[in-house]
């Protein structure tokens, strides 16, 4: 018969055991997965998203969108929204991939497009065993909630996503409200542009043709599927009303005058009357989180009868995404919504990464400094460019009760302050004008 003793030891020598082998076991333990099913109707399981890559524009943006930014390595070159993107490093573009500076950034998961490629460079991502993601493409309303659900579900954040897709799906319905008052259904000609030698025109099963139809307008080409080059008769032939280009094909182009110089463009209505429509170019056809209020915009933008507001102004020029966040953050939205009339002085994305550092982080931290901040930007009423420059040597009152800008005119153009230059002027919409400058406005004591 054992002892007492003995048993004793035989329990210590269990427990022991115990304290070794538990801890092995909690440590050998595989982590929580998710499995999602990708654009060919496969199943990937993903266990770390701890480091992302993300390619495609339109996956990046739903990335940040959802939350995971700070999980993100590094992106693509077509990923340009939000702007915190910038400070990523970039991987090439997304159609033209090399698999060697991809994989030295030790990625544990690639979200990515369909139009990804070449095949070689994702076959050689794929056999490295990192995992890769590719979300459903998306032409649709439909096609973006299935996206951003793909995305959501890849990163364990479905609640963040159902917030996302419930504004999607809001504005689109503000949309389709806002078009129930329309009375033209504008013929639009979409041309891609990325100089004077490379134009082509957008045919029926496009993403151009898509917003085209979604905002209530009319693809004014139906002869073909996809694009072919644009030549003066079929142009002509087209007959637009209105054409709708992307703002950095515009600009390619050295801006309106440059594409009313085009084989044909002069010849149509669109061109006889200069009915020429810009939208940054994810914005318009990203199909992203923003779809909701670009087919919103788009719907203002294309129709005669409608007045476009400041809010619709700023978000289809895709230069001031900065600015609309500090809006936002701020809680003046409803400004650039509401009755008005307003004239805004509004800074650029690149005036606003030229302030000292940190101090952007600063100002979105305190929403009393933002609001301070962004009221030194507006004028009440509808003060034109002719009216800024009558204002030559005097001061102005802005909506900050205790700031006041300095208006002086020299050869260069329109100054404020001495120090800030007006580079555009007369943005005329529903509810004032905007006028771009190229640096922020700090009144001198912020409360």
């Amino acid at each position: 018969m054992m002892s007492r003793f003995s048993i004793r030891w035989m329990l210590l020598c269990l427990l022991s055991l115990l304290l070794v082998v538990v801890p092995a076991i909690a440590q050998d333990e595989a982590p929580e997965s998710v499995t999602v099913i990708d654009a060919y109707g496969e199943e990937v399981v993903i266990e770390d998203t701890s480091r992302i890559i993300t390619m495609g524009g339109s996956v990046t943006e739903i990335v940040f969108a959802l939350g995971a930014g700070d999980q993100v390595v590094a992106r693509d070159s077509s990923s340009l929204y939000p702007q915190a993107v910038n400070e990523l490093e970039e991987v090439g573009y997304v159609r033209t991939l090399s698999a060697e500076p991809i994989l030295s950034l030790d990625p544990t998961l690639i979200i990515t497009i369909e139009d990804a490629g070449p095949p070689e460079a994702l076959e050689q991502l794929e056999a490295s065993g990192v995992t890769i993601l590719v979300v459903p493409s998306a032409d649709s309303i439909d096609g973006v909630v299935t996206k951003v659900e793909t995305v959501a579900q890849a990163l364990g954040l479905e609640e963040a996503g159902a917030e996302i897709i419930a504004t999607i799906e809001s504005d689109y319905a503000a949309a389709q409200e806002l078009q129930t008052e329309m009375t033209t259904t504008p013929r639009v000609l979409f041309i891609y542009a990325r100089g004077p030698g490379a134009l082509s025109v957008a045919g029926t099963n496009t993403s151009a043709a898509t917003m085209i139809e979604l905002s209530g307008g009319e693809n004014a080409v139906t002869e073909f599927e996809g694009f072919q080059p644009l030549t003066a008769e079929s142009v002509v032939t087209a007959a637009p009303d209105v054409i709708l280009l992307m703002t950095r094909g515009l600009e390619s182009l050295g801006g309106v005058e440059g594409l009313l110089e085009q084989p044909g463009i002069g010849q149509t209505p669109a061109g006889e009357n200069r009915r020429v429509v810009a939208m940054d170019d994810l914005y318009l056809l990203g199909f992203s989180t923003r779809t909701g209020t670009a087919v919103l915009d788009l719907t203002y933008l294309l129709h005669e009868e409608f007045d476009a507001p400041l809010l619709t102004l700023l978000r289809a020029d895709g230069r001031f995404n900065t600015l609309l966040d500090a809006v936002s953050a701020a809680g003046q939205m409803p400004l650039l919504s509401g009755v008005g009339p307003f004239t805004i002085f509004a800074p650029t994305d690149d005036a606003f990464a030229a302030l000292p550092e940190g101090m952007m982080d600063g100002l979105m931290s305190s929403t009393i400094s933002l609001q301070s901040v962004l009221a030194y930007h507006v004028l009440e009423g509808q003060v034109l460019a002719e009216d800024v420059i009558a204002l030559d040597g005097q001061t102005v009152q802005t909506l900050y009760p205790e700031g006041q800008l300095g208006v002086s005119v020299t050869d260069g153009g329109v100054m404020l302050n001495d120090s800030v230059m007006v580079i555009e002027t007369d943005h005329v919409a529903a509810n004032g004008v905007i006028h771009v400058i190229d640096a922020v406005l700090m009144p001198e004591r912020p409360s």
